[in-house]
């Protein structure tokens, strides 16, 4: 395991743990003036660059271990913060604070760690097929088309469980968020196509890197 692949793990746990744990504040849209968002999902998206990153560089089974590191992060957090919370506090307002702002739900976590799982592991599998069909071609195509698919289940899922099943909200208005929160996603992938082609160049051209069977390996020149 090189620096760069620690490197991106590291960067992959960190934008994961705290994208959960900033899910807590709602952001308003500037569009959408009576709807919000978590403000996690302006970061979380930026999860899938990274993991597919690490599927064209190091393959999937490299991408699969950065997700499970992930989860155990993600879970440890939880426990760390559950832990602070029964924790007494000597000032009640403070404490009500900190509960108002890191408490999630069972229902909530549960949620999340469920579509994070599914949709990443998703992303990898989808991400190594088109590469298996298109060689080194089309990197637009496997970043995006991964991408796309495994977002969609992510919303669905979370929405899901979450929304539709744990508060019992409408469908119809559940509907009408996963369509915003999907178009988000894919938008904010399309967007970053570009630094995905950034990011794989300078991996091929300035770490001295070359391929083997669709997987790169720390070259000893």
């Amino acid at each position: 395991m090189n620096t760069l692949y620690q490197f991106l793990n590291a960067a992959f746990c960190v934008v994961v743990v705290v994208s959960n744990i900033i899910s807590a504040k709602m952001v308003q849209l500037p569009i959408f003036y009576d709807f919000s968002i978590p403000a996690g999902l302006i970061t979380y998206p930026l999860t899938f660059l990274l993991s597919d990153l690490v599927t064209e560089i190091f393959g999937a089974k490299k991408a699969r271990l950065m997700v499970y590191n992930a989860l155990a992060m993600n879970i440890l957090s939880f426990g760390i913060i559950q832990l602070a919370l029964i924790l007494p506090n000597s000032i009640e307002e403070e404490q009500q604070a900190f509960k108002a702002v890191l408490a999630l739900s069972g229902l909530r976590i549960f949620s999340s760690l469920t579509a994070y799982i599914v949709a990443q592991i998703v992303d990898i599998q989808l991400y190594a097929l088109i590469k298996s069909w298109t060689g080194s071609r089309f990197l637009w195509l496997r970043n995006n088309g991964s991408t796309c698919v495994s977002q969609l289940i992510d919303t669905v899922l979370i929405d899901i469980i979450f929304l539709y099943w744990g508060l019992e909200m409408g469908f119809r208005e559940v509907v009408g968020i996963m369509l915003i929160s999907y178009m988000y996603k894919a938008l904010f992938s399309f967007a970053i196509t570009p630094l995905f082609y950034l990011a794989v160049f300078l991996v091929k051209t300035n770490w001295n890197f070359k391929y083997r069977q669709g997987v790169v390996y720390e070259s000893k020149m």
